[in-house]
């Protein structure tokens, strides 16, 4: 073996060495910071939204998505301004096939929510503090392969 060969190699071995670790730390970065991934497919959403001159006081949406796979953030509440402040969510959501566990972060830290199934509707009634000023989001996460026909009504309003 010549030394071309030799140092070619070496150059090989370190190049993906130097890839690996990369690779290895992106991962921990993203476990970390704890990032959900997922598909959400066919969602469609309706809002209203009632307040005064300077907040939103009041907003109701209602919405359907086709398909849900992995771990997703599904936004169930998105405002036409900024959300300011504590609000109630009161929300429900069906799923016609799949299971996924379904919560929202609370105004506490906590996780408010639970599972929901065929024929088990959910209820999530929760005081929140939107992180995002402008929707509220459920965090999803699918039980086996996929849920289809998810549903979902949601109402939010301001508290004093």
């Amino acid at each position: 073996i010549s030394v071309y060969w030799v140092a070619l190699i070496l150059r090989t071995r370190a190049a993906w060495a130097v890839k690996g670790v990369l690779a290895a730390g992106c991962c921990a970065i993203l476990m970390l910071g704890g990032c959900e991934s997922g598909t959400i497919t066919g969602q469609e959403q309706t809002c209203r939204s009632s307040g005064g001159l300077f907040a939103v006081e009041e907003i109701s949406c209602t919405g359907s998505v086709d398909g849900v796979r992995g771990s997703p953030h599904l936004t169930i509440v998105e405002a036409d301004g900024e959300l300011d402040g504590s609000y109630r969510l009161d929300a429900a959501i069906t799923v016609a096939r799949g299971t996924a566990k379904a919560h929202v972060t609370d105004a506490d830290g906590g996780q408010a929510g639970g599972e929901v199934a065929p024929g088990r509707p959910l209820q999530i009634t929760a005081v929140v503090e939107p992180v995002d000023e402008e929707e509220i989001d459920v965090a999803l996460k699918v039980v086996g392969k996929e849920v289809r026909d998810l549903r979902y009504e949601a109402i939010l309003v301001r508290q004093d």
